[in-house]
């Protein structure tokens, strides 16, 4: 014949996907966090500099 459905053995299975789903989302997520902290970080450093470039040397957009 086959093999026998076991309940136990899905709530395990699924339970294990959910926690490398879990993982997985949260490594993405701090991964998004820390390059959005270094785009903003590169644009305050950015306006510091042309804020403190004389306007006749900047280059036009």
């Amino acid at each position: 014949m086959g093999s026998w459905w076991k309940p136990w053995q899905w709530s395990q299975d699924s339970n294990r996907a959910a926690v490398v789903n879990a993982r997985a989302a949260s490594t993405e997520l701090s991964r998004r966090r820390v390059e959005r902290q270094e785009i903003e970080l590169f644009l305050r450093q950015h306006r510091r500099v042309a804020a403190a470039t004389p306007a006749a040397t900047r280059r036009p957009a």
